[in-house]
């Protein structure tokens, strides 16, 4: 797992999992300014379409969103599409200082608050951060750790919440990210199973070797070929 090999691996993995979110995180893909860019900032990705929409649908129906994503340059992006449509937004990533932090907190949770999104990075969100008055969370990309992913829903599953919770996870099919996803999920069976005491077992599924990250990297690849 340390070799050169699996570092190499390691680094595509990360470039297939920028393709998953947006071809604007690629240096030298993003149009020069104006109302085209905007355009093709939404239509340019799957994802980003489905969530213009989403975010649409939720705001005409009165929730309140919060959305997280694992990188500070795809939140870049989400702010420049929440601009766009002219949304109010608060941000929280690794940058921000604490005193920013508690007076978007304090301003997204007051009475008849007008920010709309609550805009997070994953793991920037896990420290006493409370946003019981959101009723929506939004899973733009996934965590190799699902912990981090739960640790992230559980900031809107505050005491004070009094609304059902609704939660959306974005996940490119056919692709890289749904191995991500799979293989999460086989973590929490993976801590279910060192709760009854099977740790051999455990520990033969922690390991990612370097063909099953092979595999991972060729999953989907037939679709870019496919004649349909």
């Amino acid at each position: 797992a340390g070799g050169t090999d699996w570092k190499r691996l390691s680094s595509l993995l990360m470039q297939l999992r920028k393709c998953c979110n947006h071809p604007f995180l690629f240096p030298g893909v993003e149009p020069l300014g104006g109302e085209s860019y905007a355009e093709q900032l939404i239509s340019g990705s799957g994802k980003f379409a489905l969530l213009d929409r989403l975010l649409a649908k939720l705001f005409a129906q009165g929730h309140r969103v919060v959305l997280f994503s694992q990188f500070t340059s795809t939140l870049d992006l989400l702010e420049e599409l929440l601009t766009y449509r002219e949304y109010k937004y608060c941000r929280l990533d690794g940058s921000t200082n604490r005193v920013q932090r508690t007076v978007d907190i304090n301003a997204f949770n007051m009475l008849g608050s007008s920010r709309f999104v609550f805009l997070m990075s994953t793991r920037a969100g896990g420290l006493g951060i409370n946003c019981q008055t959101a009723d929506t969370c939004i899973l733009f990309d996934s965590d190799w750790n699902p912990q981090v992913d739960l640790q992230a829903m559980a900031r809107v599953h505050r005491i004070g919440q009094t609304k059902v919770v609704h939660l959306y996870r974005l996940v490119s099919g056919g692709t890289v990210e749904e191995r991500i996803v799979q293989r999460a999920e086989k973590k929490l069976y993976l801590d279910q199973m060192v709760n009854r005491g099977s740790t051999a077992r455990a520990e033969q599924m922690e390991d990612l070797s370097a063909s099953e990250m092979m595999s991972m990297l060729k999953f989907g690849a037939a679709c870019c070929f496919a004649t349909e």
